[in-house]
């Protein structure tokens, strides 16, 4: 196998474990009908306001944990853990973007 072929089904395994891991983090930052229920909690105890700017500002806390991690310990046991979950994060962060975009755009109007 070449390197780019290992490199390509490498990124690809990958994807399905971050989906995988997803699913399972989705049960835990959620509530009832709303997916982003932890992060809109964090938002209202730390900023009093749960929009979509400051749920992100939650979730880059959530981030920089793993972050400190990583600087901190190296290459280690954890370091994939951390890395599969910062992809999520940034993934759920992603949304966050979307619809703080969507509301811009609607208060515009």
């Amino acid at each position: 196998m070449t390197e780019h072929n290992e490199f390509t089904s490498f990124i690809n395994d990958e994807l399905v474990r971050v989906g995988n891991l997803f699913t399972e983090k989705q049960q835990q930052y959620s509530a009832g009908a709303d997916p982003l229920s932890n992060f809109r909690t964090g938002a209202m105890l730390e900023h009093h306001d749960d929009s979509y700017d400051m749920m992100y500002d939650v979730a880059k806390g959530y981030l920089n944990k793993h972050i400190a991690f990583l600087y901190d310990h190296g290459i280690v046991d954890k370091t994939e853990e951390s890395l599969r979950d910062m992809v999520v994060y940034g993934l759920i962060m992603l949304y966050m973007v979307k619809k703080h975009n969507e509301w811009i755009a609607q208060v515009k109007e």
